[in-house]
């Protein structure tokens, strides 16, 4: 079992993708360009030294013994291929042994000169202040004992100016992939994110109490374990949920019998015997109290199990109904309770008759509910009205009274189960009237909405139901 403590602290899923790929793809562009100005350099030196050493080969080309004496013809090209727009200075030596016969006297000499017949080595050195690569060639004229050695050196502007615009340029191009990586990573990473994001969607979009399996179809492989655990989830909270409204429903039905024999007998009690004034007829009177608004309880569970029960499988009953017929019915069969409290219940239809597409029982529980329940609170001598009228997507029903309302930072609360208002609690109630109203909506498809009465004193109540779609 996972600790709670583990769930405390929120992270992101994003910014841990996000860190996850781009710190990494980071890295890897600074290697890129750390080996990317290695090879910078190596290519400018490669391309500078082969110069270089071209110069030395073509200067070693043109020597000769004449008269004992080494000879050499430094042709014009030797040295004109070093020129660049960087101006660089060129100097050169050629030395058989220890004597020098031409160039500059004063050019450093190589640490570790050729020792073969046309071997190449190169050195850095400073001349005259200023950093130098060397390129020295071994050559070996006949009859001379010694090896020729051929120096050819130039400053290093013109490879600085070219390392510099190449790296330059490496570095724009670093820094627009990391511009494209910021720009592109994120949205890269929400479209990896959609499915779950599609998931989400599909969640909230469910009604309350609908422990359905989510479906695994378009569900990438990496999430599937995941909504298997959550189907399991919902699969054990299911069997939880019905396991509270079997006992709910169960407990209600068993206790009904014995309270309905105990009204009997109180009923026989009180039509049999007369009490005298006292404690005896206030202890009579307390019990038929008691056992109504128990008797009314159990009703009320009753009514709420079964509105809930009716939940998942409900919308697949329903049928095109004539709302009005529905309404009229349920007001005729309160007209009895209404008048017995000195109530006025009208019933108000705008039109003859309208169809919608519900399950006509549990919308006529739904009227009834609202109806018992405005009675119980408009005091006597009050109204309690009706109506039904047809809105461009369905039906608006509406049970107005003008009793004492419902405040409106209240409203959001009344249709928590067993919430009632603080001036409530000494009348007699149950707090489930709207819960059970809310809960049938949910199972027909229909909204509820508390307003104002029209007449600024009372509760009205809006019902819309939708219109049967095959209907002409």
């Amino acid at each position: 079992m996972v600790p709670a403590a583990q769930f405390v602290r929120s992270t992101s899923l994003t910014r841990r993708m996000l860190l996850g790929l781009g710190l990494p793809m980071a890295a890897l562009a600074l290697l890129l360009g750390l080996g990317g100005a290695l090879t910078i350099n190596n290519i400018v030196e490669g391309v500078n030294d082969r110069i270089l050493g071209a110069s030395a080969r073509a200067i070693a080309e043109t020597l000769a013994l004449e008269d004992d004496q080494v000879t050499l013809d430094i042709p014009p090209s030797a040295l004109g291929m070093l020129e660049n727009d960087a101006r660089d200075n060129v100097y050169y030596s050629v030395r058989a042994g220890n004597d020098l016969i031409t160039g500059y006297p004063d050019l450093p000499r190589v640490r570790r000169p050729p020792v073969d017949d046309g071997q190449i080595v190169y050195e850095y050195a400073r001349f005259r202040e200023f950093p130098i690569r060397i390129a020295a060639m071994a050559r070996q004229v006949p009859r001379v004992q010694s090896l020729v050695i051929v120096e050819v050196a130039e400053t290093l502007d013109a490879r600085r100016a070219l390392r510099d615009r190449m790296l330059g340029a490496l570095a724009i191009l670093e820094l627009m992939l990391l511009a494209l990586l910021l720009m592109l990573l994120p949205i890269a990473v929400h479209w990896g994110l959609r499915p779950l994001e599609a998931i989400r969607r599909h969640m909230e979009g469910r009604r309350k109490a609908d422990f359905d399996p989510l479906p695994l179809d378009h569900v990438p492989n990496e999430l599937r374990s995941l909504i298997a655990a959550v189907n399991s989830l919902l699969a054990r909270l299911d069997n939880a949920v019905q396991g509270i409204r079997r006992f709910t429903a169960d407990a209600s039905h068993q206790m009904r019998t014995p309270l309905t024999i105990l009204r009997t007998h109180i009923d026989l009690l009180k039509a049999s015997v007369v009490l005298p004034e006292g404690p005896a007829r206030q202890s009579a009177a307390d019990i038929d109290a008691a056992t109504t608004r128990l008797q009314r309880l159990l009703t009320q569970l009753l009514a709420l199990a079964r509105a809930e029960g009716s939940r998942e499988a409900a919308m697949a009953r329903a049928r095109p109904t004539d709302i009005v017929a529905v309404a009229r019915t349920v007001a005729e069969e309160h007209a009895p309770r209404a008048l017995r409290s000195s109530v006025d219940l009208q019933f108000d239809p705008a039109v003859p008759a309208l169809k919608v597409l519900t399950i006509g029982d549990l919308a006529g529980e739904l009227i009834g509910n609202l109806v018992d329940n405005a009675i119980h609170y408009t005091p006597a001598d009050g109204v309690v009205t009706v109506s039904v009228q047809a809105e461009s997507d369905g039906a608006l029903v509406v049970v107005e009274d003008n009793g004492p309302g419902i405040p409106v930072e209240d409203r959001p609360l009344v249709f928590t189960r067993f919430r009632r208002l603080d001036r409530d609690q000494s009348h007699p109630g149950s707090g489930l009237g709207l819960a059970i109203v809310q809960a049938l909506a949910e199972a027909i498809g229909a909204s509820v909405a508390l307003a104002d009465a029209s007449s600024g004193s009372g509760l009205r109540v809006e019902i819309r139901l939708p219109f049967d779609p095959a209907r002409s």
